[in-house]
């Protein structure tokens, strides 16, 4: 799992059909040395921007969705509550 904040909302007007009604969040990595980095996570929780957020990427983030012909690599799966430090 990655430590991450949500920067943005992606809009996307057209998708591949696996990915219909999923929204999309641009999510920033906090913590760990890819710090900075930038990613589209889909967000299974309703995350809103600013949220530090769990991020579970590769092959788990289908299956938490239970779509295995979705081309999704990343997905929003928790929002962090408690204030950490990374």
């Amino acid at each position: 799992m990655i430590a991450a904040k949500v920067i943005d909302k992606i809009w996307a007007t057209r998708k591949a059909d696996s990915l219909i009604g999923l929204k999309f969040m641009l999510v920033e990595v906090i913590g760990g040395i890819d710090a900075g980095r930038l990613m589209i996570a889909a967000d299974s929780i309703g995350a809103g921007m600013g949220e530090r957020v769990l991020v579970c990427t590769g092959s788990s983030a289908r299956k938490m969705l239970d779509r295995n012909d979705a081309p999704i690599d990343a997905i929003i799966i928790g929002i962090i509550d408690e204030d950490c430090t990374f």
